[in-house]
């Protein structure tokens, strides 16, 4: 059983290291590995040339300047020599064990894919941006279901499986290629087997700006393919009726200091409440993992990351949904069709 371990880069050097040396620990290597990079500035490349002038197995390191995430992994895929397919981001860091996981439901002939979950460090966790978000996503806690997509991050499958489904979608500007590829997935009947334990762990932010940028290119990408409209649609009620209720509390300070405040006027606050329902939950987890880390701080801070993720979610949305190219847009609709 041969796997090609298939990823993309871009300006990775600074955290490539760890990559790469997680795979030199791994119980099982690949057979061969294929990276695209998209066109790095900095010595991402010249780190992966000496890595593949050292290991055992063949690494191929395809040039490809600006190329889409899911052009890259296309390239890669299409250059496989194997007929089993690992794909993974640089950047993240491998348990020993994780190919050698993710590789072993494939001894039963009828499994022709295999879905990865993934965690972080814990440890790497340090600013105050990466605290707030550890807590926000409960720790980052996946627990694989029925349905469940997973990320490109750590999934394998077929290469015949890629075939089928035409390869990742290439009209997309930047994000959501992983997880349309995973609809397909599913539509066409494939029953993914997955593999519990995160082996897989992911590079954090430090800034809060970041944050911010990874929530507007995850929000475009779903608006360019028209996907999680319930999902944003329910980010966009609860963000609006929060405003609402910010607004709500301005009148009736205004009214209350003119005198003329009455206590009927608290009962839209019922009615308001529900704009806090990312607030209530990230409290109970922030409750679950308080410590002298994730402190008061820390609670503090979840407040501002939230309301960023959000606005820059819906802000991505729009623009995917609304004003993309009529490349993007035929696209979109042909994969509605093809979901139908």
């Amino acid at each position: 059983m041969e796997v090609t371990l298939v990823s993309t880069v871009f300006n990775e050097a600074r955290r490539i290291q760890d990559t790469l040396n997680d795979i030199d620990r791994q119980t099982m290597l690949p057979n061969e590995v294929i990276i695209t990079d998209a066109g790095s500035t900095d010595n991402t490349v010249q780190i992966l040339n000496e890595w593949a002038a050292r290991v055992s197995f063949p690494v191929k390191i395809i040039s490809w300047p600006k190329c889409t995430v899911a052009e890259g992994r296309n390239k890669a895929i299409s250059e496989s020599t194997n007929e089993y397919i690992l794909s993974t981001d640089f950047g993240c860091r491998f348990h020993a064990l994780w190919i050698e996981s993710m590789m072993k439901p494939f001894q039963d002939s009828a499994v022709k894919v295999v879905g990865g979950t993934y965690s972080v460090i814990e440890s790497d966790i340090l600013s105050l941006a990466a605290k707030a978000n550890y807590i926000i996503c409960d720790a980052y806690y996946v627990s694989p279901y029925k349905g469940f997509i997973p990320s490109s991050r750590s999934i394998a499958y077929l290469k015949s499986v890629w075939e089928s489904i035409g390869g990742y979608p290439e009209w997309l500007t930047l994000a959501a290629d992983d997880f349309i590829f995973g609809l397909i997935l599913l539509k066409q009947n494939h029953q993914i087997v997955y593999v519990g334990t995160p082996y897989v762990y992911w590079g954090r932010h430090t800034t809060m700006k970041a944050y911010g940028k990874e929530a507007y290119r995850y929000g475009l990408g779903d608006g360019e393919g028209r996907v999680n409209e319930r999902q944003c649609i329910s980010k966009i009620i609860e963000t609006s009726i929060r405003y609402a209720f910010y607004i709500w509390i301005l009148m009736v300070s205004v009214v209350f200091i003119l005198g003329g405040f009455q206590y009927w006027m608290l009962i839209p606050l019922l009615v308001l409440l529900p704009g806090f329902r990312s607030y209530y939950w990230a409290f109970k987890n922030w409750m679950k993992y308080k410590s002298p880390k994730y402190s008061i701080k820390v609670l503090i801070a979840i407040v501002p990351l939230i309301e960023l993720s959000r606005i820059q979610y819906i802000k991505g949305y729009i623009k995917g949904y609304f004003f993309s190219s009529k490349k993007i847009q035929f696209g979109a609709a042909a994969l509605k069709n093809m979901l139908k």
